[in-house]
């Protein structure tokens, strides 16, 4: 298609359509010399003939002219310049514009016919592919390393420290003497033998070894902005914004402190949060076991019973010196009101349990005192003894109490005080001797 023709009778570059002489072999003439009848050697105008096109004429009318040639040369630079190289693409043309190769190819190869019949089934049949990797968010992953806080300096505070901002750099850094190292390494790849390869080798490894410890340093330093809190003391018109510490909270710091080389400065606040969240949890936990094996179910059961137990502490301390098997605090809880059987039952006419024959404490005190001994059952085999503590044990012991039945006389009793408040004159008579009057003084 691109081969050139010359006329065989006047010699002239045929660029147009020529007659190719259907008898003769390799016999071209322009349309000049074939009107004109033109004969040489053995050819004669009456032979059969063709007309040929050399790819000058349009392929299409009415689209700018371009002809085949045009066209041929155009995808052939579109496929060795690549799309959008417009000027490489004109100048491969030769005779066209890069604007003109632009609105050729984008209306007939891409709107035109040809691109609505090839675009739509190669976008159909590209395969859909999916990002597989994992997002790096891990401790070393450059976006949490790569952009750290400026230097939050002063120009002073900056002279001071050698530090030269525009470069981010110290006029002196950390192992400064590193350089040392291979400052006078020579590698003559002829004259070197094996081992001194290896040697410089060794050297220039330790030497990076060095420089990564400088960067993790310098790194390290800018994070947790260590030079603005060591201006920070000087610094009256930027107060700090952190909160002071406790003691303890400083000392639980200083400790942790040694994982701040494995954390960047969000991690490490957030891993020192988490660890005081942690305590604070055990601390609850525990808390509430005490209240769980202290007989409380509910919230508003602990402040009165954080009350009690501040009280009989204090009375223990005024009695350490004092003897006595079964001690009888002063306690807020209301007594239940005298009833007039002193068989009667505590549990709205339910005979959960009558205070009958028991005995008395202060009555096995005196008997001990005067030389008797006391008999005290063993309780440690009746269900619900695992329950009590070791108060509890000793007082259900003195009052002959199984733990069930010392174990409901105390729920009757703080079911009472709830529900009739503090008074002591409704829930037992001042002048009661019974085990729910030793109950009620323990309690």
């Amino acid at each position: 298609l691109f081969a050139k023709y010359n006329c065989t009778y006047c010699q002239e570059d045929i660029t147009g359509l020529r007659i190719k002489c259907a008898e003769c072999t390799d016999f071209d003439l322009c349309l000049q010399c074939f009107s004109a009848g033109a004969e040489i050697g053995p050819h004669k105008n009456e032979h059969a003939y063709q007309f040929m096109d050399s790819g000058a004429i349009g392929m299409c009318l009415g689209r700018g002219g371009w002809s085949a040639r045009e066209e041929l040369h155009l995808l052939d630079a579109i496929e060795q310049f690549g799309f959008g190289n417009w000027e490489d693409i004109s100048r491969h043309i030769e005779t066209r514009s890069p604007e003109e190769a632009k609105e050729e190819y984008i209306a007939r190869y891409i709107g035109g016919s040809i691109g609505r019949l090839t675009w739509p089934a190669a976008a159909s049949s590209r395969p859909n592919l999916s990002d597989q990797t994992n997002p790096d968010c891990g401790p070393l992953s450059p976006v949490l390393t790569a952009r750290l806080p400026p230097l939050d300096v002063t120009p002073d505070e900056a002279a001071l420290l050698g530090y030269m901002p525009h470069r981010d750099d110290f006029e002196r850094e950390y192992d400064n003497g590193a350089e040392a190292l291979v400052s006078s390494l020579f590698v003559n790849s002829i004259e070197d033998e094996d081992y001194d390869v290896a040697l410089k080798l060794a050297q220039v490894d330790m030497y990076t070894r060095r420089l990564r410890e400088r960067v993790r340093r310098k790194r390290v330093s800018r994070d947790f902005q260590l030079v603005s809190q060591f201006f920070s003391a000087n610094r009256k018109d930027r107060p700090s914004s952190k909160k002071k510490l406790s003691k303890e909270e400083k000392e639980f710091h200083d400790h942790m402190r040694v994982f701040t080389q494995f954390h960047t400065a969000q991690e490490h606040e957030q891993f020192l949060q988490n660890l005081q969240k942690e305590r604070e949890l055990k601390m609850r936990i525990s808390e509430l076991a005490r209240y769980r094996r202290n007989g409380l179910t509910r919230h508003e059961e602990c402040a009165h019973f954080e009350q009690e137990r501040v009280q009989h502490e204090e009375w223990k301390e005024k009695r350490s010196g004092s003897s006595g098997s079964i001690p009888s605090p002063p306690s807020m809880v209301p007594r239940r009101r005298e009833r007039s059987d002193p068989g009667s039952s505590f549990s709205d006419g339910k005979s959960v349990y009558r205070s009958g024959k028991h005995p008395n404490p202060d009555n096995n005190r005196e008997g001990a005192e005067s030389g008797g001994e006391v008999n005290h059952p063993d309780i440690s085999t009746l269900p619900g003894y695992h329950l009590l503590s070791q108060y509890e044990i000793k007082l259900c012991s003195s009052l002959n109490l199984k733990p069930s039945q010392y174990m409901t006389l105390k729920a009757i009793l703080l079911r009472d005080y709830l529900q009739k408040g503090p008074k002591r004159e409704d829930l037992l008579p001042t002048a009661s001797s019974g085990p729910e009057t030793y109950v009620l003084n323990y309690l």
